[in-house]
Parts: structure tokens; C-alpha cells; sequence
């Protein structure tokens, strides 16, 4: 279990790390756009096309940073009125939801991927595969730091947000 703590700490710090990378570079491509269009006239015909596919690795590498942070949006107004075992049957289902989306999602992210290998982006010509592979590798490190959640803290844990923890942590 050691082992994988520790993977999963290091997972962690290159997932955000990579994060912090591609939206430091897009910020640097999309001002030098800007600059280059409005100021010399000659604008970057190609970084829209890679600040997309940066982007969506961006977003894509940074959904299991939000879930390891517990900053995934969830409607809590209910799960806040249950109590904390209530909160646990629910969390659990959550849990079990949560996988079969993330399963199923993997499975539609690859295929997808699959399907468009063979495309082209237009301006730099890589393909397109490179852009939606970031799906089903965001939802299998979201599963992997979901599963490593479970067997820390158990089912429950694994979709809790911020809000929630903080008021079970005041009830016990």
C-alpha cells in the first residue's frame, strides 16, 4: 500500500505540474498572438489550433487534480440535510456511479480516439488522436486517484467535496 501512496503522490505532482506547463504556455502563445497580430500585423496562424489541444489536455489532466482536492462541483443541498450514515449510503452510490461513468467513458474516449487517429488538424497537420486521447487518459487517472481515495478513506470519501468534509469533521 506503501508503494502505491507514494505513486500515487508522485502521479500527482506531475499531473499538476503538467497542468501548470500547458496553461503557463498558453498564456505565452496567446499573447504572443495578440502582439503579433494587433502590433506587427502577422498573426500566429497555428496557435489556435495547438491552444486547443492544450487546453483540453489542460482540463482533461486537471479533473483528477480537482477530485484529489475535493474542488469537483457537487450539488450538496441534500446530501447536507442527511446525516453522516445517510451521507455514506449516498456516498457509496456516488462511488458506484462514478466508476461505471468513468469505465464507460474510458471505453467512448478510446474509441472515439480510435476513430479520428487517422484525421488531421489542419494547420500542423498532427492528428487528431493526439488531442482526444487526453479523454480516456483524464478519466483512467481519475479513476486510479478515485480507487487510491477508496481504499484510504473508503466509497464514501471518494466524491465528497470541501463542504462536506468540513461538517463531518465538526460532527465528530
Amino acid at each position: 500500500m506503501q508503494f502505491l501512496l507514494a505513486f500515487e503522490q508522485r502521479l500527482a505532482a506531475l499531473e499538476d505540474w503538467l497542468v501548470m506547463v500547458m496553461v503557463a504556455i498558453i498564456a505565452l502563445i496567446l499573447g504572443a498572438g495578440v502582439l503579433l497580430r494587433y502590433v506587427f500585423n502577422d498573426p500566429l496562424t497555428w496557435s489556435e489550433e495547438f491552444v486547443v489541444t492544450l487546453f483540453v489536455w489542460s482540463v482533461m489532466v486537471g479533473v483528477p487534480s480537482a477530485l484529489r482536492a475535493r474542488m469537483h462541483i457537487r450539488i450538496d443541498a441534500l446530501i447536507l440535510r442527511l446525516g453522516a450514515g445517510a451521507r455514506r449510503v449516498a456516498g457509496t452510490l456516488a462511488f458506484s456511479a462514478g466508476v461505471v461513468i468513468l469505465l464507460a467513458a474510458i471505453y467512448a474516449g478510446w474509441q472515439h480516439t480510435r476513430g479520428v487517429w487517422s484525421s488531421q488538424t489542419p494547420m500542423l497537420g498532427y492528428s487528431m488522436g493526439w488531442i482526444f486521447v487526453s479523454m480516456p487518459i483524464g478519466f483512467a487517472l481519475t479513476l486510479f486517484h478515485g480507487a487510491v481515495i477508496f481504499m484510504k478513506e473508503g466509497p464514501d470519501a471518494v466524491f465528497r467535496n470541501a463542504t462536506e468534509s468540513v461538517i463531518d469533521a465538526a460532527e465528530t
